[in-house]
């Protein structure tokens, strides 16, 4: 009697079967006998046909797992293409896949819950009368072929956008970037100063040179320093925010930590400092949202200890400190020996000033910058450098688009921010509050990189900038939804 009074109105546990027991029982065996007899190349492709399948089932159930797969392939970019060569120029890569599994994901799930609502696509008016502007000139581009498959790139892009809103949208989603974030910045870290204490670089030597340094900059696996710079400077800026704005416990602090300080180290050894000036803007912006600018000297001296790291292990550590003294020294050394790859920068804005006032409202045409570049090349352009591309996005945006190009990405970043900041002032729970936080301070610090590199199509420029609005309905889901 006394066992049926403690178990009196509560549901036993179902009973357990015995065939699916003896089916997961055979299995065991199976996979047992198979790992003693069969050659181990035929086990491995098997094993890994089993994972690879039940991979994508769980995509199927679960769309977000396919996270630290975006994560990977855009961390990979040169190195993950899979097909260098194709009609259309594009190379296909681990990320295109990855963007296929993910949209496969998000349609198999929708109609296997019979989902008919969506969050709402608050980037709607000002992304497609940026995409609208893109695609209305092709009607006038001199670059055609090449304006074509931008125009259609960012379409892509607005989709991946909007998919990563729709895929994120619980806290183990949340938890997976930032996993995938902080292990992808180990990665790619340890990749950076191999290659910087080896001297072993994805680019030549005489690549670097062309474009004004003096010695070769760590690459990783990216075809460009600058575009690895903005993957670390992202990393940088979105855990450091996530450290000083939410009390995690022990383990998971470490876990960050170690990974924010790999990040940094990276971050050193790429010469990026559009990316250097980005992530300690992103680092300043932290802090004061969390009220503690007192902490900026420690930051500081954090940074001072890996430079003086760097220096004690890198070969030329003196040009790391040039490069760094040559941030506040471009314009009074503007057109010197030595600083040209600066001294083009501006040379490319004053080129983008004059071709928008030749075509102030639409602009050039798409992609028109690099083919009329040499019509408005100002006088004293570094005859050696050989890029005609525009690294200032505004000014790009100017010269090929013209006003309604630039007023439909500013529309852009005013209500990406104006969105977020309400957001985490109404947010209830404190670690979606951080996430929040630091996916702004690092949109912010984008902005900034983008003054100088025009990095339009970067994967995580517009993954994050999906995270960001995927967060705030997160939020919203729990805090109500803001008053009008």
């Amino acid at each position: 009697m006394t066992i049926f009074a403690a178990t009196e109105g509560r549901p036993l546990p179902p009973p357990l079967s015995r065939r699916l027991f003896g089916l997961f029982v055979a299995l065991q065996v199976a996979f047992a006998v198979a790992a003693l007899y069969l050659p181990s190349t035929i086990f491995a492709m098997a094993a890994f046909g089993i994972a690879g399948g039940i991979y994508l089932v769980g995509v199927l159930i679960w769309p977000w797992i396919i996270v630290p797969a975006v994560v990977v392939t855009t961390a990979l970019d040169i190195t993950g293409q899979l097909i260098k060569k194709t009609g259309i120029g594009i190379p296909v890569t681990g990320f295109h896949l990855s963007l296929m599994l993910m949209a496969l994901g998000i349609f198999t799930n929708t109609c296997l819950r019979r989902r008919f609502t969506f969050p709402a696509f608050e980037l709607k008016g000002p992304l497609f009368l940026l995409w609208g502007t893109m695609a209305f000139s092709l009607t006038y581009t001199p670059a055609l072929a090449e304006g074509t498959v931008g125009v259609m790139r960012t379409l892509a892009l607005i989709a991946f956008l909007y998919g990563t809103q729709v895929m994120v949208d619980t806290r183990q989603a949340v938890n997976l970037v930032v996993i995938a974030m902080g292990a992808s910045m180990i990665g790619g870290a340890i990749l950076a100063v191999a290659q910087i204490m080896s001297e072993k670089f994805y680019l030549p030597a005489s690549f670097v040179i062309a474009v004004g340094a003096n010695a070769p900059r760590a690459s990783g696996t990216f075809h460009n320093p600058n575009t690895f710079g903005t993957f670390l400077m992202c990393g940088v800026v979105f855990l450091f925010a996530l450290l000083v704005n939410h009390r995690f416990p022990k383990w998971k602090g470490i876990f960050l930590l170690v990974s924010l300080a790999a990040a940094g180290a990276g971050l050193i050894t790429t010469f990026s400092r559009s990316n250097w000036v980005a992530a300690a803007v992103g680092i300043v912006a932290a802090l004061i949202y969390a009220r503690k600018l007192r902490y900026l000297i420690w930051v500081g001296l954090g940074g001072l200890a890996a430079i003086l790291a760097v220096k004690e292990f890198v070969p030329f550590a003196d040009h790391i400190f040039q490069r760094f003294v040559s941030i506040f020294t471009l314009l009074t050394d503007f057109g010197e020996a030595g600083r040209e790859s600066g001294s083009a920068r501006l040379y490319f804005i004053i080129a983008g000033l004059e071709m928008w006032l030749d075509h102030p409202i639409l602009g050039a045409g798409w992609r028109a910058f690099p083919m009329l570049f040499d019509q408005y090349k100002p006088v004293g352009f570094p005859a050696w450098v050989p890029t005609k591309e525009s690294h200032t996005l505004a000014a790009n945006m100017l010269a090929e688009l013209g006003l309604v190009g630039l007023t439909a990405s500013a529309w852009i970043v005013w209500r990406v921010f104006r969105r977020g900041i309400g957001a985490a002032r109404r947010a209830a729970d404190p670690y979606l509050r951080a996430v929040l936080v630091g996916l702004l301070c690092m949109f912010l610090a984008f902005q900034i990189s983008l003054s100088a590199t025009a990095d339009f199509s970067n994967n995580f420029l517009w993954f994050f900038t999906g995270m960001i609005f995927a967060v705030i309905h997160l939020i919203e889901r729990e805090a109500g939804p803001a008053s009008p």
